[in-house]
Order: C-alpha cells, then sequence, then structure tokens
C-alpha cells in the first residue's frame, strides 16, 4: 500500500504533457484590416493551417504551461473580393517568392481564466516576405470538447517586413496606404 502511494504521488508529480492540436480547415478566420487615402480596407481568409502544442489542462489555471506551434497562412489566400487589390496586394507581398505568413509560438502564459476562457500572454515570431520578426501578442484560448479556438489582434507595420505599402494610380492621383495594419484571428484546432 505504501508503494502505491508513493507510485501515486510521483505521477502525479510528473509534469503534464503537451496535447497535439492540428488546424481545422475551414472553421478558423484570419482578417487584415487596413486604411488608405481613399477608405479602409480589409482582406479575410479562412485557409489557416499549422499545429499547438499544449497542455490543455494547464490551460485551466493561471501560470506557464508547455506550448509551442505554427500558424501558417498562405498569401495566395487573402482575399479583398476585388480582383484588383488582391493583384497589388500580393505583388506587394512579394507573393511569388514568400508564399506563406508564419507565425510561431515559443511561449504562453495564463493570465487568467474565466467560463472556459484563458487570457493568455504569449511569445513567438512572424515571418512575413521572408523576413521575420520576435512577437509578443494577447490571445484569449476557448477550450470545449477536445477543440482550441485561439483567438487575437496583432498589429504590425508591413515596412518591418520590407513591404511597400501600395499605392496603385488612379485616374485622379495614388491611392497612399497606411503602412500600419491589424491582423485579427480566430484559430481554431483539435485534437
Amino acid at each position: 500500500m505504501k508503494k502505491l502511494l508513493i507510485l501515486t504521488a510521483l505521477i502525479l508529480a510528473l509534469p503534464a504533457q503537451a496535447e497535439l492540436y492540428k488546424a481545422k480547415f475551414g472553421l478558423s478566420n484570419l482578417t487584415i484590416n487596413g486604411n488608405s487615402s481613399v477608405h479602409k480596407w480589409k482582406v479575410e481568409t479562412k485557409v489557416i493551417g499549422g499545429f499547438l502544442n499544449v497542455d490543455s489542462a494547464a490551460l485551466g489555471k493561471t501560470g506557464t504551461p508547455q506550448a509551442s506551434g505554427t500558424v501558417i497562412v498562405p498569401v495566395r489566400q487573402l482575399k479583398s473580393g476585388k480582383k484588383r487589390m488582391d493583384e497589388v496586394m500580393h505583388a506587394a507581398m512579394n507573393e511569388p517568392k514568400h508564399k506563406l505568413i508564419k507565425f510561431t509560438i515559443t511561449g504562453l502564459e495564463v493570465t487568467s481564466v474565466k467560463d472556459g476562457v484563458s487570457t493568455c500572454a504569449g511569445s513567438g515570431a512572424i515571418e512575413i516576405n521572408g523576413k521575420k520578426q520576435p512577437l509578443n501578442f494577447d490571445v484569449d484560448i476557448a477550450n470545449k470538447a477536445g477543440q482550441l479556438t485561439v483567438s487575437g489582434m496583432v498589429p504590425i507595420k508591413m515596412t518591418d517586413f520590407g513591404i511597400t505599402p501600395p499605392s496603385p494610380k488612379l485616374p485622379t492621383g495614388s491611392i497612399q496606404t497606411d503602412p500600419e495594419v491589424k491582423i485579427s484571428f480566430d484559430w481554431v484546432v483539435a485534437k
């Protein structure tokens, strides 16, 4: 009996293992919002791939769970609903040479938990146009029936990634695009 108690205590003392969650295509959404001298604009995609390794039980309490992952977004899948705008954007992002946007997650800290949603501070990197920048971000992670929904918003500057903000010509002059954009996402992953 004493050996059983010691064995149980040792097992409970072991760190929890991260679980592999894979992207669920069609359930996720990523939107990039920006401004220009003519109008506000946005592009969207539901094509978001990747994986997240995390101990889902550790998401239920404050602390630093073991976590890592990669989010992959094909540049060609970012669409505005306007063919010419998409062509200009894809060219500005150098899509023929750099086909993917990659987010790398290297750490998470659960700062609060309420009603099954974990508010987290994360760290990692983002790579756009072949240029990688460190990234700190805040996300909410909802854990429901073996499925995680990771939601958040990240502001970036196109110029930090070697992207010249597009300025297509119009008969009345050029459109000036603000280099600052906001990337909002709801990324759904499941076991």
